[in-house]
């Protein structure tokens, strides 16, 4: 009894694992605008997460010239490890197209209106492997129940690993046991071991 229910959810995390994955072969896209940034594939806090390497398209989606370049002006948000290089679209440049080569976090402005927060952006960029599949059943993490409402029991961990969200962005920290999850918003998670991942839903 115990085999069948290993194995459905190994087949569970691998089906979510694919989804995840699945996300990072789609069109990056931002459609930039005065009234604002709007994703594809769509976001909440407009941002975007690629490999590195992956292309990132930026669409005019009017108003003047759009040029993206670096931080949140009036707050201390900058990008890490090295700063975004600006990146503008017009009505005669409608689409750029560009790849960023560096792991890390960008955040980025329109120069042209730098006060305007509905245009600060983000770009996750995450190194290849950073939600690698293969390996999950293989080192034996399990997960359950999953999904999750707010009591996670995690196995086969060594020490203590980080819980990404869907951005890459860590949210908390797990070892081998329980973890209460309640105050996670509802979502797709990763429990991030090396290169080896394993991926819950909280309801």
């Amino acid at each position: 009894m115990r085999d069948v229910k290993t194995n459905k959810m190994k087949k569970t995390i691998l089906t979510l694992a694919l989804a995840f994955v699945g996300t990072f072969a789609m069109a990056q896209e931002m459609t930039i605008a005065h009234t604002g940034i709007t994703t594809a594939p769509t976001s909440t806090d407009k941002s975007l997460t690629v490999y590195v390497g992956g292309d990132i398209t930026f669409l005019y989606g009017g108003g003047g010239s759009h040029p993206m370049t670096e931080g949140h002006p009036g707050t201390s948000a900058v990008s890490t490890p090295v700063a975004f290089i600006t990146a503008t679209v017009t009505s005669s440049i409608p689409s750029f197209t560009f790849q960023i080569n560096t792991a890390g976090t960008y955040k980025f402005h329109c120069g042209s209106s730098p006060t305007n927060n509905k245009n600060y952006g983000t770009i996750y960029v995450l190194e290849e492997g950073t939600t690698g599949v293969e390996d999950v059943t293989k080192n034996n993490i399990s997960i359950y129940p999953n999904p999750a409402n707010d009591v996670l029991t995690v196995e086969g961990l060594d020490g203590i690993v980080n819980i990404l969200d869907i951005n890459g962005k860590q949210v908390m920290n797990v070892t081998n046991g329980t973890v209460n999850i309640s105050d996670l918003a509802k979502g797709t998670y990763i429990i991030s071991q090396n290169n080896t991942n394993a991926i819950f839903i909280k309801k």
